[in-house]
């Protein structure tokens, strides 16, 4: 597999990651508020869950736009962040983005990436 498919691999991870994100979102947000009213106010703690499926919902999508358009410097580290930040989901139970976020730092470790993004002018 050459670096462009790899890169679009990725980009596929990142749309797919961020509309799974935006579901396990209106999920943990929908359960917050019912747990809320159920639990008298105890339910409310899991509010914090949905702010990290929605900044990753974010990344992934920033991510799919600058894989598309291949013209933004910086999109090496914004990717390393939005794979690290996939990982971070699996405290919601988004394991599909975990592995996403795994398969995305594993390709950039590769050094032959890393030149195809330099070379693109977009590292």
């Amino acid at each position: 597999m050459n670096n462009n498919d790899q890169l679009n691999l990725l980009r596929i991870f990142a749309l797919v990651s961020g509309i799974l994100n935006i579901a396990y979102a209106l999920g943990w947000s929908g359960y917050t508020v019912i747990g809320g009213l159920i639990t008298c106010g105890f339910g409310c703690l899991f509010g914090a869950l949905p702010v990290v499926n929605i900044i990753a919902c974010v990344m992934d999508f920033i991510v799919y736009n600058r894989l598309t358009r291949m013209n933004r410097t910086g999109t090496y580290s914004t990717m390393q962040f939005t794979g690290i930040f996939d990982i971070i989901t699996i405290l919601t139970g988004n394991i599909a983005s975990m592995c996403f976020g795994i398969i995305t730092l594993i390709t950039l470790n590769n050094e032959e990436v890393k030149q195809y993004l330099k070379e693109k002018q977009v590292y």
